[in-house]
C-alpha cells in the first residue's frame, strides 16, 4: 500500500463511527499482551443504528445504553467489533482485515484493507463484504496486487477459524471481558 494511501486507511478505534452517536464515553485498555481493548457506550443516540437481517426484521445493533466494543490483535492482521445490548448480550460481530495493527498516542488503530467479513448468525453463515471497494483499490493502484492476495488470504484464514470455532478473539468470553473493565 502506498504510503499516502496508509495514512488514509488507517482507523483508530476511539473515533467516533456513527452520526446518530450524541452521547458516548470510550475506554481504552491496553494491559494484555495479545489485544488492544475499546470499549465505547452510547448513552444517548438521535436514534436506534438498526440493520434488517435477512428475513426483513429490524434488528438494533446500538441504542441508548449499549456497547460497541472492540479487540484489535497486537499480532494478527484483523479488528473485530462486538455489538453489545445494555443487557450484556452480544448481537453481533463484524471483522475488518487489516494490513497491520498498532498503537499512537496509547490509541489502538488498524490500517484498512477494505475486506471485511459479515457475520449472519440467525443462518450461521460468514461472507465477505467490500469485495468491490479490494478491488476497485486494486485497479486504481491504491493498494498492490500482493496487498489484495494478503487480505484474501488473512481473511480465508479468519473464516476457517471461526467455523472451526479456533478463532481466539472471537471465542473470548467477551462479556466478562466488558463487565472486567466497565468504568463508564
Amino acid at each position: 500500500m502506498r504510503k499516502n494511501e496508509l495514512e488514509k486507511r488507517i482507523r483508530f478505534t476511539t473515533n467516533k463511527t456513527m452520526k446518530e452517536a450524541l452521547e458516548y464515553k470510550i475506554l481504552v485498555v491496553n494491559n494484555n499482551d495479545d489485544f488492544y481493548l475499546t470499549i465505547k457506550k452510547y448513552l444517548k443516540l438521535t436514534k436506534p443504528v438498526s440493520f434488517k437481517d435477512n428475513n426483513n426484521q429490524i434488528v438494533n445493533y446500538i441504542d441508548n445504553g449499549s456497547y460497541l466494543v472492540e479487540v484489535t490483535p497486537k499480532n494478527d492482521n484483523y479488528n473485530v467489533r462486538f455489538y453489545i445490548t445494555k443487557d450484556f448480550k452480544i448481537i453481533d460481530f463484524y471483522v475488518d482485515i487489516s494490513l497491520k495493527n498498532g498503537e499512537r498516542n496509547k490509541v489502538p488503530y488498524y490500517v484498512d484493507l477494505y475486506l471485511d467479513i459479515v457475520n449472519y448468525p440467525n443462518e450461521n453463515r460468514l461472507r465477505f463484504d467490500d469485495e468491490d471497494e479490494l478491488l476497485d483499490a486494486l485497479k486504481q493502484k491504491k493498494i498492490s496486487k500482493k496487498d489484495y492476495e494478503f487480505a484474501y488470504a488473512v481473511g480465508n484464514k479468519i473464516i476457517e477459524e471461526i467455523r472451526q470455532g479456533k478463532n481466539k478473539i472471537i471465542n473470548m468470553d467477551i462479556i466478562s471481558l466488558l463487565k472486567s473493565n466497565i468504568t463508564l
